[in-house]
């Protein structure tokens, strides 16, 4: 006979219940607690619930913030029919997963996902779909580590992980593969039942409310953040050869009538920042004051970017596509603005102290300043925007045109007390922490503006280093951002929400422009009415002709409404004579 502590080998074990309890080490997470056994459909449930209640606020606030206040009972049943959708929709989702292999890990993916999505949507008001994966895919490192916080581990940790252990430790009785699939049946007809019953008696109003307010869907966590990963994942595939990039305006070419000093169109690309906090723009506070001095420069106070973030906006700014057509990814299959000046001649140069050119810029080259070891304007591998400047001589044309790009960081965030030195803290106290909720209002925006007042300066101090070559070139300095951003206004921070539910501090930008002493002959244009129509709303769309214009680029592609300067060039000019682009029949 065997020894009490073993079974004997003729033992059998019952079967009718089989429970995925397997003896642990005791040294595992939660090894000490003891649960009941449940079946897969009461776990399921379970983590729907908490995901419902816990990891969804944002969704709740977006559909709260969709009804009329006071809320009356049509305002009532509709919250209460959305709460029982998101009920639904969630366990639809998870049901056709619930089987013996599949059923835990995936509740841990939807429990740690929802834990990692529900602290950037409820602290910043983010929504994380399929552009908000390019944007943090394109961002640097220095930037993603001013997002890694203690807080979001610490959220993650107690909202996520803790849940998924419990997950994992919770013993399962399964039943045979018949009879869960009938269970599992059972499960869907409920949940379907439940909706229809919610649904029918009040559909009209739902129905309604649906329609106007489809963009909710975007906060519903974990479900539409796992949609846009597949999204971007089926996007970053490769679906066949790599094919060379579709040309653009094959039938251009540079006007021969040009001048012989040589010309250098400075584009400066800014970063995050709003037009609402520019000085320019009539905001109360002296944000650039040294811009304000400058004679002739001229302000763009209507201005629209292409995009709420950097990876989509500053593609569309240089496409031929307007924003309306525009879609990402194009940039790689399409040529744009800058290989088309190549093409017929113009010089390019790209100094970058952002995250990249986002392949804007990869058929003709770029110089990343980011890492540049500079100890007046570099610290820890960060350098302020000052570092463009330093070198700029190098890139002035000696002869012929050129187009130098200087890709600023602006006022990125969430850090921005890093993107502007002591010299440009004009404004205090202002917030030193990149978790921003920790900073008052006050602080938040003291920063913020900070940013714009070294915006000022890098700006005024390449314009001064311009109007020191007037002797021996024409130039030109444009100034535009890539978009805007929220600075807590309804509860939302930073950028990238989609363009419709976007507020405008991410949609409208600033936009300057400076004209050398000899540029506007040289040039053909009125700078009185230049500055007459700069009051026009204009877009991201403008720059790809206005370039066009200033470089003399004849083709078909060149649109003068589009032209920043096109209305006021000199009638000759306007014909296409000159430097001046034209439309060709």
């Amino acid at each position: 006979m065997p020894p009490p502590s073993e079974p004997a080998p003729s033992q059998a074990v019952p079967t009718a219940a089989r429970q995925d309890s397997p003896a642990q080490p005791r040294f595992l997470p939660l090894a000490w607690l003891r649960l009941p056994a449940v079946g897969p459909n009461t776990l399921l449930m379970l983590v729907v619930a908490y995901l419902a209640l816990t990891q969804n606020l944002s969704f709740f606030r977006a559909v709260a913030a969709s009804l009329p206040a006071p809320a009356g009972p049509q305002e009532w049943r509709i919250m209460g029919s959305v709460a029982v959708a998101l009920v639904v929709l969630l366990g639809l989702a998870l049901a056709p997963l619930a089987w013996r292999r599949t059923l835990k890990p995936a509740l841990v993916v939807f429990l740690v996902t929802a834990a990692v999505c529900s602290y950037f949507m409820d602290r910043f008001g983010t929504v994380i779909d399929r552009s908000m994966l390019v944007n943090v895919a394109r961002t640097d490192r220095h930037e993603a580590g001013d997002l890694l916080q203690f807080s979001l581990f610490l959220h993650v940790a107690l909202q996520g992980l803790l849940p998924a252990l419990l997950v994992m430790r919770w013993p399962l009785r399964w039943e045979g593969a018949g009879t869960e699939l009938l269970r599992r049946l059972m499960l869907v007809g409920a949940l379907i039942v439940m909706l229809l019953g919610v649904f029918l008696p009040h559909q009209h109003e739902l129905m309604i409310w649906g329609r106007i307010h489809r963009d909710v869907r975007v906060y519903v966590n974990p479900t539409f953040p796992l949609h846009a990963v597949k999204r971007y994942v089926q996007d970053i595939l490769p679906k066949g050869p790599r094919l060379p990039p579709q040309p653009i305006a094959t039938d251009a070419v540079r006007s021969t009538a040009v001048s012989s000093r040589p010309l250098l169109v400075v584009l400066v690309v800014g970063e995050t920042t709003r037009a609402a906090n520019f000085q320019l723009n009539g905001y109360g506070r002296e944000t650039t004051p040294r811009l304000a001095k400058i004679p002739g420069l001229v302000n763009f106070p209507n201005v629209s970017a292409c995009g709420t973030y950097t990876a989509e906006s500053v593609p569309c700014m240089f496409s031929i596509d307007d924003r309306g057509v525009f879609s990402r990814g194009r940039e790689e299959k399409q040529e744009n603005l800058v290989d088309l000046l190549k093409r017929v001649g113009v010089k390019i140069g790209w100094l970058d102290n952002d995250s990249g050119c986002q392949n804007v810029c990869k058929r003709v080259g770029m110089v990343s300043l980011d890492a540049t070891e500079d100890p007046l304007l570099c610290e820890n591998g960060e350098c302020r925007d000052g570092i463009l400047l330093r070198d700029l001589p190098q890139q002035f044309p000696g002869v012929g045109a050129k187009l130098l790009v200087l890709h600023t960081k602006g006022s990125h965030g969430p850090a921005y007390y890093k993107r502007y030195p002591e010299s440009a803290r004009a404004f205090t106290p202002d917030c030193r922490d990149a978790n921003v909720q920790r900073c008052t209002r006050e602080e938040l925006v003291n920063a913020y503006d900070n940013t714009i007042v070294y915006i000022d300066q890098v700006l005024s101090d390449l314009v001064a280093k311009l109007e020191a070559q007037q002797g021996r070139m024409d130039s030109v300095m444009i100034y535009v951002s890539d978009h805007g951003e929220s600075l807590g206004e309804n509860g939302t921070y930073l950028h990238g929400l989609p363009w419709k539910l976007a507020p405008e501090e991410q949609r409208q930008v600033p936009m300057v422009a400076w004209f050398s002493r000899g540029a506007p002959q040289a040039l053909g244009l009125d700078l009185g009415c230049v500055g007459q129509a700069a009051a026009l709303p204009r877009t991201h769309d403008d720059v790809f002709s206005t370039m066009l214009g200033l470089f003399s680029v004849r083709t078909r592609a060149y649109e003068v409404k589009e032209d920043l300067f096109g209305a006021c060039r000199r009638p000759a000019m306007a014909d296409g004579e000159g430097r001046a682009a034209g439309a060709e029949g």
